[in-house]
């Protein structure tokens, strides 16, 4: 993708020769390009862990729902870009690639543990009900901001819309607040900067968008059922990491 370019070597192929292609080798960082994608396109991204298990994924995609997020984290999807994704997005993805590979280094050998989860739901009928268009814009924005501080009206000018017609509409198609599903995305970010054990629980906070340590701490433990501190003690799958050469599908 020229989007990398210059800041790794790349290879790019189709979806079709990504399983059957003569790729052995090692490879560092694999880019699934998606503008909408569908049950087989997303079967192949748990088919490429077991074949390439220590290499991250990214996705790119313009569909950006509360689904497609968490299936993407829980099967640990490094990275999710909202398209139309900017050169800066690019490299300050690239630069958690590599921050990354340097503390997988220093970093014992951790338990497998099986961690793909169910095809998102709104993937498996073609009928269902899309989400609106205004609120794709939402999805968005949360993915592009939310290390920082978000108000709702913010999202809900963004979106056209008047504050209470937002929360209303929010809640209808994610069945949660707009404050909820942040700190739920918020969350799932978190667990994956945990595995890096370089970064103290305090900077994982700073870097999903909570100021306040503690309270950080209660809300990952009402929503994981443990403290940041033992979630990162707990046995986990393999890192998905290497050093700097990707591939596209």
């Amino acid at each position: 993708m020229t989007a990398f370019a210059g800041l790794c070597d790349v290879r790019a192929i189709d979806s079709t020769g990504l399983l059957t292609e003569d790729l052995e080798g090692v490879w560092d960082l694999i880019c699934f390009n998606f503008d909408f994608p569908e049950m087989s396109d997303l079967r192949l991204i748990p088919e490429t862990k077991k074949r390439w298990p220590s290499a991250p994924i990214v996705m790119i995609t313009m569909q950006n729902s509360a689904e497609l997020a968490l299936w993407a984290l829980r099967s640990r999807v490094f990275d999710l870009l909202v398209k139309p994704v900017t050169r800066e997005e690019i490299e300050r993805c690239m630069r958690r690639v590599q921050e990354a590979l340097q503390a997988r280094r220093s970093q014992k050998e951790r338990i497998p543990q099986a961690s793909i989860g169910l095809l998102p739901a709104e993937l498996r009928y073609r009928r269902q009900q899309p989400v609106p268009a205004r609120l794709q814009l939402a999805l968005a924005h949360i993915a592009k901001n939310y290390p920082q501080h978000i108000p709702e009206s913010e999202v809900a000018l963004a979106c056209a819309m008047s504050p209470s017609r937002f929360c209303r509409e929010f809640r209808t198609a994610f069945g949660a607040t707009f404050l909820e599903y942040l700190a739920n995305y918020r969350i799932e970010k978190a667990k994956q900067l945990l595995a890096n054990l370089t970064m103290s629980v305090t900077d994982v906070a700073a870097a999903v968008g909570f100021t306040d340590p503690s309270y950080f701490t209660r809300v990952f433990r009402k929503q994981e059922g443990l403290s940041p501190s033992e979630y990162r003690s707990a046995p986990v799958a393999d890192d998905p990491l290497g050093d700097a050469k990707a591939y596209s599908a």
